[in-house]
Order: structure tokens, then sequence, then C-alpha cells
């Protein structure tokens, strides 16, 4: 698959993924419903599991990552800009672990099989960001870290990631039910179709963005 085919797709699915935080997300944060569980299950593990049963290129959930990471730092509207990037940039650093191995081919996956690595995947990528999260912001603010404050925030970022590996759970078994085919014309359609498209879709994001500021 050529290179400039995967970049577009990084962008466009990046794109999606940071406008979804900058708005769904920040909807769901100023109502009080778990916004970062909800957002990592279904939004983020969603689209990169998607991105990944359509490209099966590994790599490209890190720099989609990086693009709704980058988005949401520059979205100036919410809780704090730089946590959220850094956990959502993680997020999809930590999926690359978790679906590194050729062998969980998402097509020829169990019922079960789908069900528990939706409820891993969920539960892992968000408690782990999270985490990661807690110890880098500082840093990145240049301010002192504490890791008594770490250790005494981590049992509720393990008991709310229960509600990310529920989502999880729901979203990939929903995605793999999609027909393989469908995403085959996807990845392969005519470049005079595939590039205007991708690249539109991630440029309306974008405005989309500007706009929820």
């Amino acid at each position: 698959m050529k290179g400039m085919r995967i970049l577009a797709g990084i962008v466009l699915f990046g794109s999606l993924w940071g406008l979804m935080e900058c708005g769904l997300g920040d909807y769901l944060h100023n109502q009080g419903i778990w916004a970062g569980a909800i957002m990592t299950g279904f939004v983020g593990f969603g689209l990169m599991a998607i991105s990944r049963r359509i490209y099966g290129i590994r790599g490209m959930q890190l720099g989609m990552g990086l693009i709704a990471g980058l988005l949401k730092y520059i979205h100036p509207v919410g809780g704090c800009m730089l946590c959220s990037a850094i956990a959502i940039a993680f997020e999809g650093a930590i999926f690359e672990m978790i679906w590194y191995s050729p062998k969980l081919s998402m097509d020829k996956m169990s019922a079960i099989m789908k069900i528990s690595m939706g409820v891993i995947s969920g539960y892992v990528i968000y408690s782990t960001g999270y985490i990661i999260t807690q110890i880098l912001t500082p840093i990145a603010a240049s301010a002192p870290v504490y890791m008594s404050d770490i250790a005494a925030v981590i049992p509720k970022i393990l008991s709310t990631a229960t509600i990310a590996g529920l989502a999880g759970g729901l979203a990939l078994p929903a995605i793999l039910s999609i027909p393989g085919d469908s995403a085959s014309r996807i990845v392969n359609a005519r470049k005079e179709v595939y590039y205007p498209a991708a690249y539109a879709i991630s440029l309306l994001c974008w405005i989309g963005i500007l706009m929820l500021s």
C-alpha cells in the first residue's frame, strides 16, 4: 500500500478523532458523564480499531493519536488541554502495543475473543494513558511530580477504567460486524476519489474544531 494513501488515512481518522474529542468529549465533560472513559472506549479505541481493520497497517494508530492530541491541545475549550492531549497521544501508542502481534487478526476472532479484546483494550488504554498523564503533565508544565498524589488517584483511575473497558467490549464486536468488503472498498478506492475525500473531510473537521472554539 502506498505511503501517501496511508498518510491520508492517518490524517483523516486522526482529524475525526480530534473533532469528536473537542465536541462530544467537551459536552460529556460538562455534563459530568465519565467523559474520558466513554471517549476512550467508544471513540478513541473505536476509530483506531476501524482504521486497523480497514488498512491493516501497524503504526497508523500512533499517528492518529498524535494528530488528535494536537487538535485537542489547540482547542481552547474545556479542562486541562495539556493533560488531555498527552492522554490521547499515548492512547495511540498503547493501542499499538496491545495490537502489535500479527496473530491478532480482527477478522478471525471468535465472538468471545472480540468482546474480550475490546474490554482489555478499552481498560488498558484508558488506565495506562491516564496514569502516564498524571506523571508527564507536571513535567511538561515544569511543575514538581508528587508520587503520593499519583498513588492516591490510581484507585479512582482503575475503577473508572471499567467504563472504558465495557465501552470497548461493545465497540469492537459492533465494528467487526461490518462486512469486510466494505472496508476494502474504502482503502482501494480510486485515487481520484480517495485523496480528495480524505483531505476534504479532514479539513471540515479542522473547521469544525475552530467553530467550537
